[in-house]
């Protein structure tokens, strides 16, 4: 039996950088069963999801966020959706996408929700020819304004995110001798791929295998995939619709129909009497 997915966050002070890894090995596997997308359409997802997820480690209490991203060329629909909790649900539309882009052109949208109750935050990318890598590296640049990259393993469900952390002294002018984000990921790259190889679960593992990297094992947190679809919300979303008569959603001489959630597959049985 697979354990939860987990996220580790490091700290290696004397380079100043703070290291996210992601183990997603049974989430990867859950998003397997839910979806049945051809192989090349799951490894595009997979790769996504990879990528996204140790971006939970910048969220603060009670806050989520979402990226969607609309491509036409190729056409898909891609929703992923994360909380500092480690909630995740994800979408990729239509089911039997068969391709795996090296660059795709349309929108990406940032969604940022915080936990105080303000209106969340909003920022739109233009994508034109982008792959993923890139789209999710324009995030980290533009919409986080820091120097951070992700890494995502070929031989594993695993990824890790180099975040170079600002100078302890303000007035410091040593930033130039510290080692930039890609010099950082040579530096170390033997010993992460070393671990992506392995593609344990082991905590213990991970964590010592960081540690002997020369870092500091902050905290752990699982990470799952959760849907907060209900019946409710379904009905409220059915009565959402711009349709003048809802009894047009039924088949003649039916007074139920089935919705199925486009994240968990739920299915759930709508009656007329719901909607009035």
């Amino acid at each position: 039996m697979l354990t939860e997915s987990k996220l580790y966050s490091f700290i290696d002070d004397d380079a100043g950088y703070a290291v996210t890894f992601f183990e997603g090995q049974k989430l990867v596997s859950e998003l397997a069963l839910l979806n049945e997308m051809t192989p090349q359409g799951f490894s595009y997802f997979r790769e996504s999801v990879l990528t996204v997820q140790p971006m939970i480690a910048f969220l603060k209490h009670g806050e989520g966020m979402g990226i969607y991203i609309d491509s036409e060329e190729p056409y898909f629909r891609l929703k992923i959706e994360t909380n500092e909790s480690g909630a995740v649900r994800t979408l990729l539309l239509p089911e039997e996408f068969c391709e795996s882009p090296k660059e795709i052109t349309g929108v990406c949208r940032l969604s940022k929700i915080f936990g105080n109750g303000n209106r969340p935050y909003t920022s739109v990318i233009q994508l034109n020819q982008l792959s993923f890598k890139e789209i999710v590296n324009k995030i980290l640049s533009d919409s986080y304004q820091i120097k951070c990259k992700i890494f995502v393993s070929d031989e594993s469900d695993q990824s890790v995110m180099l975040m170079k952390l600002p100078n302890k002294d303000v007035n410091s002018t040593l930033e130039g001798e510290r080692l930039s984000v890609e010099e950082y990921w040579l530096k170390n790259k033997a010993q992460f791929t070393e671990l992506f190889k392995k593609g344990t679960t082991e905590n213990d593992i991970i964590v010592s295998t960081m540690e002997a990297i020369g870092m500091t094992y902050l905290k752990g947190k699982e990470v799952k995939f959760t849907c907060p679809c209900t019946k409710e919300r379904m009905i409220l979303g059915i009565k959402g619709l711009s349709i003048t008569n809802t009894d047009q959603l039924f088949d003649e001489g039916m007074d139920t129909l089935e919705t199925k959630c486009d994240y968990c597959k739920e299915a759930y049985l709508i009656a007329k009497s719901d909607l009035i």
